[in-house]
């Protein structure tokens, strides 16, 4: 399963990199990655704290 999220990962920042190139507006393709990375990761981290937050006040 994580590899089919760093998969997932590493597909959206080619595609995001590819059209930010097309647009005219470039990033490294490191910022492009860091940011999926923290996007995906963070907000999967945010809905399980949340998803523990429910579990506990019952």
């Amino acid at each position: 399963m994580i590899i089919k999220v760093w998969l997932f990962i590493i597909l959206l920042t080619i595609a995001s990199w590819y059209v930010l190139k097309l647009t005219g507006k470039p990033y490294h393709i490191g910022w492009v990655f860091l940011f999926w990375v923290v996007a995906i990761l963070g907000g999967t981290a945010f809905f399980y704290m949340v998803s523990v937050w429910f579990v506990s006040n019952q």
